[in-house]
């Protein structure tokens, strides 16, 4: 995971045999746990509070068998006890290959 000073986040992941499915494609799993953490991520970058996930939606664009991907989101809106964020995974080549949205609750103590 690289952090920029901007708040920027983002994540890599170089695939491998174990990340494929039966059609040695990338899982879909795969796709929702790299958006899941970069996502909180983003979020615990802006806020320095913890956070859980409410809801996770995942769109699925492009398939990819081989490379290196990159993960990276962007706060749609930032309330005191919720958030939603947004993020792409991007191939090698800059494709999309899978977008998400998350509603995340934000652990504030008291």
């Amino acid at each position: 995971m690289k952090e920029a000073d901007e708040g920027d986040v983002t994540i890599l992941l170089d695939i491998d045999e174990k990340h494929m499915n039966r059609n040695d494609t990338l899982h879909g799993g795969v796709h929702a746990t790299m958006l899941d953490n970069v996502l909180g991520a983003v979020l615990h970058h802006r806020t320095e509070l913890p956070s859980t996930t409410v809801s996770l939606n995942v769109n699925y664009l492009a398939p990819v068998k081989k490379g290196r991907l990159s993960a990276t989101g962007t706060i749609l809106q930032l309330g005191y006890k919720s958030a939603t964020v947004e993020g792409v995974i991007t191939d090698a080549t800059g494709t999309a290959i899978a977008k998400g949205t998350g509603t995340f609750k934000i652990l504030r103590k008291g």
